[in-house]
């Protein structure tokens, strides 16, 4: 097992796919949890601080691949993982429906969402358990969820929308959590 700092960039980056098992629970976060992530993240970019420790992701290599998608079984940390990916969703769509107030190229997130070069299942970079894939299958295809019902990861995707909306951070400042300019200011995670 390796330890080591990392960004939530450098965790996505790449042909990869993280596998949540069969064993894990659903996703759970509710919006108070997001919330708490949301101060953590303002209160890091007011304070120019140069990142903040969202927790340990584990993973286990599911098979080493020399070529296509390399793929791991998260073990733990994959509701962080989840809910970071839906703070990147909801910040690629508020630069889609708003272009006068941020200029991010959608390549930019696509890269942290998706194998670009792959196809089915494995173009994805999360693979959920079977209850939150459609939805998050969705999220990311930018595909009408409207009919699914309640989702936490419905819930929590538009109440990151809302926090961006604020303004309270430029979404360019709220892209730096995702390294996605390729500064060294990132939310910083073991991996």
């Amino acid at each position: 097992m390796e330890v080591g700092k990392s960004n939530i960039f450098k965790v996505l980056d790449g042909t990869i796919q993280f596998i949540i098992p069969v064993y894990q629970r659903a996703y759970s976060w509710n919006i108070e949890n997001c919330a708490q992530l949301w101060r953590d993240i303002v209160a890091m970019q007011t304070m120019n601080r140069t990142g903040h420790f969202v927790g340990s992701i584990v993973n286990i290599a599911e098979q080493t691949m020399p070529t296509g998608v390399q793929k791991y079984m998260i073990i733990d940390g994959q509701q962080r993982l989840t809910t970071l990916t839906l703070l990147l969703l909801a910040l690629r769509d508020y630069a889609a429906n708003h272009p006068d107030d941020c200029n991010m190229p959608q390549s930019k997130f696509m890269k942290c969402l998706k194998n670009v070069d792959e196809a089915d299942e494995d173009q994805y970079k999360i693979i959920p358990t079977k209850k939150d894939r459609d939805v998050l299958f969705r999220l990311i295809e930018g595909h009408p969820f409207d009919d699914l019902g309640p989702s936490k990861l419905i819930a929590n995707y538009q109440f990151f929308l809302e926090k961006i909306a604020e303004k309270v951070l430029t979404p360019e400042v709220i892209s730096k959590v995702f390294n996605l300019e390729g500064r060294k200011n990132a939310a910083e995670g073991s991996s």
